[in-house]
């Protein structure tokens, strides 16, 4: 099925709500493009700034109901999990010294959440959230958007289908240059990023690097167990590393390398990994999402394009348009979101019910303990080893 473009029969749409998203807010539009994209959820309340002013504001202009129109996520909280008809997921799109105590609240409320990355600022805080959703396998899944690319999902199928025989290297890279000219142009979004009482203990590290780092485990099936990082500040003011260079062993035995920037002049949206097997190396980039590039040993390198007959099944179920008309990053958001609907819909089932796994808080929690490694291999100049959950 098609999902961003099945929308005979009708299906039920999920009620949500959201937290953050106000005027000025960076990211949240695009998860609600997204949501409007999955056509599988209605937006019915929300909490959207910390200013009740101007969190009203956003809930008039998306058309909640007045009661349901919150300044406060605790209020709001409180006004749904005594609801009868309360909201089926929460969407946590504050900064990210913000998502701890809104997805602490709405678990315990009995209702489920999707958290934008990282899980939380720190450690501890991560952990806290994923005992809880453990306890009752309560549904929490973040919101990694670069698995949601069909050729991502393609990808990940074929190196568990051996097409590149044994994973050896994995190299995992993710560019920007916002930081190299002025950061102050992104408005809020740009000052909090470098600010560690807001953003947590790394900046490109936790920003873009740990979409990098978990594209590696998803694809491969292999996780991180040990690292050494190298934690650079290149620019004067932003107070917190903006490049960083990550050595990586994994327990499948493959080794690996992560390049994150958010001062890389030239780089748009630069992410990009190299998967090198014992048979090949599978290759992609996100700013030429498309195709995915399989080098072979001793033979002619292939191009798979999407929207061919021979994409993999785990590729198909994420593609909405026929080969030629491209997809790109809100289609990957959107696509999360419509496995998200389907993993609620399917209740106490919900880690089977998706073609590909969601990123739950074990994944969201590995994403925050990146950090805490990566700080102290940086400051001992050593390898560590990859902290427990």
């Amino acid at each position: 099925m098609r999902e961003l473009v099945a929308d005979i029969p009708r299906r039920r749409r999920l009620r949500a709500g959201m937290v953050g998203g106000g005027r000025g807010s960076f990211f949240a539009p695009v998860h609600r493009a997204a949501l409007r994209l999955s056509n599988r959820f209605d937006l019915v309340a929300g909490a959207f700034s910390s200013d009740p002013a101007t969190g009203r504001e956003a809930g008039a202009a998306l058309g909640l109901a007045p009661a349901r129109n919150h300044g406060d996520f605790r209020a709001f909280a409180e006004d749904e999990a005594g609801r009868a008809d309360p909201v089926e997921v929460v969407i946590v799109v504050t900064p990210n010294h913000l998502h701890f105590e809104p997805c602490r609240q709405f678990l315990a409320a009995g209702i489920p959440v999707i958290c934008d990355k990282p899980l939380a600022a720190t450690a501890a805080e991560a952990r806290t959230l994923a005992r809880l959703a453990a306890a009752d396998d309560r549904f929490l899944a973040v919101t990694y958007t670069y698995t949601g690319y069909p050729m991502v999902r393609d990808a990940r199928a074929r190196i568990r289908e051996g097409e590149i025989g044994e994973v050896r290297f994995v190299a995992v890279e993710y560019l920007l240059e916002w930081l190299a000219d002025d950061p102050a142009r992104l408005g809020k979004g740009g000052v909090w990023r470098g600010d560690p009482a807001r953003a947590g203990a790394t900046g490109a590290l936790g920003d873009v690097g740990t979409h990098a780092f978990h594209l590696a485990e998803f694809l491969t099936g292999q996780r991180c167990t040990a690292l050494a990082a190298r934690l650079l500040s290149t620019v004067a003011g932003f107070g917190l590393d903006d490049t960083d260079v990550v050595q990586m062993e994994f327990d499948g035995g493959a080794h690996g390398l992560l390049w994150a920037s958010l001062a890389a002049p030239g780089h748009r949206n630069g992410l990009r990994f190299r998967i090198v097997g014992s048979r090949g190396t599978l290759e992609w980039q996100q700013e030429a999402p498309e195709t995915l590039r399989l080098s072979r040993l001793n033979a002619a390198d292939l191009v798979y394009r999407r929207g061919q007959a021979d994409n993999t099944p785990d590729a198909r179920t994420a593609i909405s348009l026929p080969a030629g008309n491209p997809e790109a990053y809100l289609e990957a958001l959107a696509n999360l979101y419509c496995d998200c609907a389907t993993a609620l819909e399917a209740g106490r089932d919900w880690r089977r019910a998706t073609p590909v796994p969601l990123a739950d808080a074990a994944e969201g929690l590995r994403g925050v303990l990146l950090s805490e490694a990566a700080v102290a291999s940086s400051r001992a100049r050593a390898w560590v080893p990859f902290p427990a959950g």
